[in-house]
């Protein structure tokens, strides 16, 4: 094009000419240089001047035959690649789990090790519910995850390496692990950047639009149904517009019914808002309804606490623990679980030994007179020793942490707790994260209306994943009681002042996941203010104790024990720090007393006589 652009070029001559273009633009882009340039263009039918009307005509007649020549080649192409892939029988690289046998035909890895990761990836998928999860589960538990390799001269090579998220989201929107056959699932578009075609983006389609789709194909992992209900899971999980009707993964906020909260007056999906410090307290808004502009307004919103209080309440009385066995199941869940992870262990050792057994037979092969091969092969199976080494080791140390075998105290313990599900509920231990997929378990919906008259509440409908539904009714908080100190929190204060301080009320509130009526954490001056708010005083010792300094058993006090002695209260503590005086404290930041016997009086009075005094 340069050559011609500069007139150094009479004729080109090609056998067909407009196979020079990529596309029918080239191509007459080509015919305009060559006409500015006076240049000709010879094919095998005869000379032409692109400047003469008559040759243009049949040099344009040519390029757009050409370009329907190269479509129904495509279209012939295309055809037998579909008619193909109609009976089953286009290969493609196959997912991770599955080879081809000498037959060509699809079945289940003979590696046992490569089976049991994928069957453990969507066993653990059932019970947590998220890519993510999954992922972090492989990864805490040191499990590696395969992968097969089907590159040029790395066709069917298989390698262990940490699972990451886009590798646990392949497999499970695969339906080639249901023994489905499958064409035509995605399409490249082309994606046009100032004009001009930047790169090409493969987008996935719905399932009606897939091509090809021929059930019970090749022998499966899971069924057909189980992977259409991982796929609607991910798109719950996924972050789109709550319009859409995801609820999405449980989040660590205190809004229990996150994702399951509708509006009652429109419909729409109502959202978790946060306020307070650090998120303590949540409300329930409903931010869909269309203003009179066209923007987009606040429907209406509710405070969340009294809310989340009468549905947890509801929910732990609906729960029947005599229909429901729910301590046989967690049992028979927890010793799938321990069974499954021990597998996988006892499967990475085994390939261990076989490594190392190999690296053995082939260093035990070599001829002992050629040194260079036998050092070499003596250092990989010194390696692939040390690896088993390791992995036993590792091994060890996670059957103690982790207790892969259930005791038969923890099995009892299990069935104590799955007996009293409130107790579950109201642990410290229990987070708000784990409390919304218990709720999420048993819940499908609540929808929330708010009620005017004959007072402010809120009407709270339930539905269950039977199909049943329930209506309950939450009192909704005033402007001046929104700032209100909860009767629990003074109740609990009035039952913790008796041989607690100030500091350790506080510690044992934030503790219990309350807050104040402002939403914050509480502090020794905040427990303070509320004890004289509401006049909780905390009890006085004996009159007689107090005044004196010593207790019915004998023990004194540092103000008493000082005066006895005739010393400051420092010497007290330099004694109490040193051992030479017993002494304790009846709980955490209360008042030292100190153990004094008629000995121990003579032996403190001998030390404080052989001080020496300062002359004057």
């Amino acid at each position: 094009m340069a050559a011609v652009g500069l007139g150094e070029v009479g004729a080109v001559l090609a056998l067909e000419a407009s196979r020079f273009s990529r596309s029918q633009a080239d191509w007459h882009k080509l015919l305009d240089i060559c006409a500015l340039t006076d240049t000709l263009i010879i094919d095998h039918d005869g000379i032409y001047d692109p400047n003469d009307f008559n040759d243009r005509v049949i040099l344009g007649f040519k390029g757009t035959w050409s370009h329907t020549e190269l479509h129904g080649m495509r279209l012939r192409l295309q055809g037998a690649k579909l008619n193909k892939a109609k009976k089953g029988e286009l290969r493609c690289s196959p997912p991770t789990g599955y080879v081809y046998d000498p037959e060509g035909k699809l079945v289940i890895d003979p590696d046992e090790g490569v089976v049991a990761a994928i069957k453990l990836a969507f066993q653990q998928f059932r019970i947590l519910g998220t890519a993510f999860k999954v992922m972090r589960y492989f990864c805490i538990n040191d499990i590696p995850f395969p992968r097969r390799r089907w590159r040029q001269k790395q066709v069917g090579t298989l390698y262990w390496g940490p699972a990451n998220l886009s590798r646990i989201t392949t497999l499970l929107h695969n339906p080639t692990y249901t023994g489905t056959y499958v064409y035509g699932r995605r399409r490249c578009v082309n994606v046009i950047e100032d004009g001009q075609i930047k790169k090409v983006k493969t987008q996935s389609l719905p399932q009606d639009e897939w091509k090809v789709v021929i059930h019970n194909a090749h022998e499966a992992y899971i069924s057909w149904e189980e992977y259409l209900s991982n796929c609607e899971r991910l798109r719950q999980n996924s972050p789109v517009p709550l319009s859409e009707g995801c609820s999405g993964t449980p989040r660590e906020g205190f809004a229990l019914l996150q994702g399951l909260v509708i509006c009652g007056k429109c419909g729409r999906k109502m959202s978790p808002r946060y306020h307070g410090n650090g998120g303590c307290r949540a409300a329930y808004e409903c931010t869909q309804a269309r203003k009179q502009d066209g923007n987009m307004g606040v429907c209406w919103s509710v405070a969340g606490a009294a809310i989340d209080t009468a549905v947890a309440d509801h929910v732990l009385e609906a729960i029947d623990t005599e229909q429901l066995d729910i301590s046989l199941a967690v049992l028979s869940e927890l010793d799938y679980q321990a069974q499954e992870a021990d597998k996988t262990w006892q499967l990475r050792l085994e390939r261990a030994r076989y490594e190392a057994d190999r690296a053995f037979r082939q260093y035990d092969a070599t001829e002992p007179e050629n040194r260079l091969v036998a050092r070499t092969l003596e250092r990989r199976w010194n390696e692939k020793l040390q690896q088993l080494a390791e992995l036993e080791e590792a091994y060890s140390k996670v059957h103690q942490v982790q207790r892969l075998e259930l005791t038969a105290a923890q099995r009892q313990q299990i069935l104590h707790l799955a007996k009293d599900i409130p107790t579950l509920w109201h642990a410290s231990s229990t987070t708000n994260q784990e409390r919304k997929e218990i709720l999420g378990l048993l819940i499908k919906q609540v929808a929330l209306t708010p009620i005017d008259t004959p007072e402010r509440s809120t009407r709270i409908q339930i539905l269950w994943h039977t199909g049943v539904t329930s209506i309950l009714y939450a009192l909704r908080p005033t402007t001046g009681q929104r700032f209100q100190t909860p009767n629990e929190v003074v109740q609990l204060i009035e039952e913790l002042t008796s041989g607690r301080t100030d500091t350790e009320i506080a510690l044992e509130l934030n503790q219990r996941g309350l807050v104040s009526g402002t939403g914050r954490t509480f502090t020794k001056g905040s427990v303070a203010w509320i004890r004289w708010k509401f006049g909780i005083e905390k009890p006085l010792a004996d009159p007689i104790v107090a005044k004196s300094g010593v207790s019915p058993e004998g023990y004194y006090s540092t103000s008493a024990l000082a005066s006895l002695l005739g010393v400051g209260i420092h010497t007290i503590y330099y004694w109490r720090d040193k051992g030479i005086i017993q002494a304790f404290q009846e709980t955490q930041r209360s008042p030292w007393w100190y153990v004094v016997t008629p000995e121990v009086l003579d032996t403190l009075r001998e030390k404080i006589c052989r001080v020496p005094v300062k002359p004057k």
